[in-house]
């Protein structure tokens, strides 16, 4: 509890056996912040321990990709719910009018989770000796980035430091990311009161090192708040087993191989493990047909591991080789295959659907907009190359 308040207005909520972490901040005073930060995170955790219910329970077990997208459609829903509650019951009784706090939420599944977050909270991710932040702000200074102010201008707005996005009033959509995690990831979240004070990131390799020596946290949570004047809270998720039946493809593998794509020249760390979580690791035996000419196609492939032979009409072509793919149109539109991709030796490859990708974009504009730039500086860096092509060829 930090000295700016006389209540401690976090409320953080752990159930491993559902999967379920939840910080809350209440920015309101008098006690109201500390009612929305318990209410708005008691209400998602009920929603989402029906929905592990349902998933559990369902008739057919739904493949990697579509099981991740359907539990993003659950906790948009327990967000959304969560804000129509805490309005109705403000309206009804004054007592808790202008009650209200941000949020953000991580909902585990095996290696992978869904990550919502409304606010100013954060979520780093820390993996082989880095620390990644996984959250973007939703302050009035970060909002206005996005919009393309310069950083100056958005400092000068009077409200750049006020929160843009929160439970009980202005509540938005709130940003979604997957995540996949390998052999001892460590996932934080934690408060403005802790991260603040930690100089926004340059604090945090010291707390990994308490973390990983197995010393006791709330020294340093005690001594942010003192720091910050603020209520601090940390909860700190480990992953000392995820993937440890030696997948194809760990995390940071996948990653790598999405980060060097063109389409993904704009994307931050985040959005990259975003797509990354959507890809589905296929393996192939030499000799096997990919992708056939004249098929329909919705399915963008990386090559991981291995070499792809592509044939148009049965004439060799080209080979693919790891960090190249094929098949980024059928991203853009449904049609048919202009070559068959054959591979030459053992592959492993990325695949990623275009409907996946799509439904993606319903909560995040930010990233079709990014993904989009990706697409088009593509496209035009190859209309100059086959212009300059042209132009040597008539000057032969």
């Amino acid at each position: 509890m930090g000295a700016k308040h006389s209540t401690n207005d976090d409320f953080a909520l752990m159930n491993p056996e559902q999967g379920i972490y939840v910080i809350c901040d209440g920015v309101s005073e008098g006690g109201k912040g500390r009612f929305a930060a318990e209410f708005v995170a008691k209400q998602i955790q009920e929603k989402l321990v029906e929905a592990n219910r349902y998933l559990k329970n369902y008739k057919e077990p739904l493949p990697g990709p579509r099981k991740l997208q359907r539990m993003q459609e659950f906790l948009v829903e327990a967000f959304s719910n969560a804000q129509k509650n805490l309005l109705i019951l403000s309206q009804q009784n004054s007592n808790y009018k202008d009650s209200h706090c941000t949020c953000i939420t991580v909902w585990v599944d095996h290696q992978f989770a869904i990550l919502g977050h409304l606010g100013d909270s954060r979520a780093y991710l820390y993996r082989s000796g880095k620390i990644y932040t996984l959250t973007k702000d939703h302050k009035g200074y970060d909002e206005l980035i996005k919009m393309g102010k310069t950083p100056e201008e958005a400092a000068a707005y009077p409200l750049a430091g006020a929160v843009s996005r929160a439970f009980g009033s202005n509540f938005t959509i709130p940003d979604m990311l997957l995540i996949e995690f390998q052999p001892k990831d460590i996932l934080m979240m934690a408060t403005d009161g802790l991260y603040n004070p930690l100089s926004s990131g340059q604090g945090l390799p010291q707390l990994v090192e308490v973390m990983l020596a197995g010393k006791d946290l709330k020294p340093v949570a005690d001594q942010c708040a003192r720091a910050s004047g603020d209520d601090a809270t940390l909860i700190e998720v480990q992953f000392p087993d995820a993937g440890t039946d030696k997948p194809p493809l760990f995390a940071a593998d996948r990653i790598q191989l999405i980060s060097e794509m063109p389409i993904s020249k704009y994307f931050d760390y985040a959005q990259q493990s975003h797509v990354a979580a959507l890809c589905q690791v296929e393996e192939y035996q030499a000799g096997s047909v990919v992708v056939q000419e004249g098929t329909e196609g919705e399915t963008l492939y990386i090559v991981a591991k291995g070499t792809l032979e592509i044939l148009i009409k049965g004439q060799f072509i080209a080979y693919k080789k790891p960090g190249e793919f094929i098949g980024e149109v059928t991203l853009i539109q449904q049609g048919k295959r202009t070559a068959t991709a054959v591979s030459k030796e053992d592959v492993v490859l990325l695949s990623l659907k275009r409907q996946d990708l799509y439904d993606s974009f319903k909560n995040d504009l930010e990233f079709e907009r990014n993904f989009y730039k990706g697409l088009l500086d593509m496209v035009l860096d190859r209309l100059i190359i086959q212009g300059r092509e042209i132009a040597k060829m008539k000057s032969v």
